[in-house]
């Protein structure tokens, strides 16, 4: 059997500068333009990345992008990004214009739920030395 790995999520998004500025400076993702200027890639140094779509202008108009945005936490997906530092993650999260809540624990693993500046669902979290 052909084994498969996830190379990125794809989001569709109201403001893809924003957007993009966010998870380079929030994540340290790479940005790969493409031939479409409302597509690029967000790379991440390992691990899968995000595609960032805009949706098209007759989509768009129909979004409420609110500051800060509303969670968006109806939705059936949710980003994870594992962290050595949940704190300074945290922080660079709201430094680039996303929400956080306040952090928690569960079995030893540190979690917080933030969001994207559009209101896309993130989780963070630390797992413990071993």
């Amino acid at each position: 059997m052909n084994s498969a790995r996830l190379a990125h999520v794809f989001v569709f998004v109201a403001d893809l500068e924003r957007m993009a500025a966010f998870y380079a400076g929030a994540f340290g993702l790479q940005r790969e333009n493409s031939a479409d200027a409302g597509f690029v890639i967000m790379h991440a140094p390992s691990g899968a990345g995000v595609a960032l779509h805009r949706l098209p202008q007759h989509i768009a108009e129909t979004c409420t992008i609110c500051s800060p945005p509303a969670w968006r936490e109806d939705t059936a997906l949710k980003f994870c990004f594992q962290t050595d530092d949940l704190a300074a993650q945290r922080a660079a999260i709201l430094a680039h214009g996303g929400q956080a809540k306040d952090p928690w624990s569960w079995d030893g693993t540190e979690f917080c739920e933030c969001t994207d500046p559009e209101g896309n669902v993130i989780q963070i979290f630390r797992r413990p030395a071993v």
